[in-house]
């Protein structure tokens, strides 16, 4: 099934970034395995960035039975495909679905701990992507511009964050625009 699904996915999407996480995922793919997580985690929001919503959906269900084993390095990736899947299906009216995936992730979130990381999003991710722009490489600037992206996503979605939903949503249109240039 997963190998199945990803081929479909390098065969039909003429992305670079897709076709190389795809290449990734089809040589290892374990689910006990950060790395082999975040990719599939990268190859969903990559998805999602070049608006291929349908697969993007049957690639967060990869992981949709990963269940929390006390390990949040772990746990972080399936938490960010779920904020992922739950984004799009409340964008195509489907509330439901989306506050089930959202109670199965808020079950481990601690949103008393949400007021620390304000600064290192409205501040800090900022401050590295001009950074980068400015002394390195611009793809480096593209990793922060996807790290944010994926915070705006997971805290955006989940609730509960000291920053207005309206700049979440605000900040993943802007992201998702550039982003959506890289081949």
């Amino acid at each position: 099934m997963v190998e199945e699904l990803i081929e479909r996915i390098s065969n039909t999407v003429e992305k670079k970034k897709v076709k190389s996480l795809c290449n990734k995922i089809l040589k290892k793919c374990s689910f006990k395995s950060e790395n082999d997580l975040r990719n599939i985690s990268s190859l969903a929001t990559w998805l999602y960035i070049y608006g291929f919503y349908d697969e993007m959906i049957e690639v967060c269900d990869l992981v949709k039975d990963v269940e929390f084993s006390g390990n949040y390095n772990l746990w972080f990736i399936p938490d960010m495909t779920m904020c992922l899947k739950s984004r799009v299906l409340r964008e195509r009216g489907m509330h439901k679905e989306s506050h089930i995936l959202m109670d199965k992730v808020n079950k481990y979130r601690h949103p008393e701990l949400y007021k620390n990381l304000v600064d290192s999003y409205e501040r800090k991710m900022d401050l590295n992507i001009a950074e980068e722009l400015k002394n390195r490489p611009k793809s480096l600037a593209e990793v922060w511009r996807f790290s944010k992206l994926q915070f705006a996503v997971r805290f955006r979605e989940a609730g509960n964050f000291p920053i207005p939903d309206e700049k979440f949503d605000s900040d993943i249109r802007d992201l998702v625009a550039i982003l959506k240039k890289v081949k």
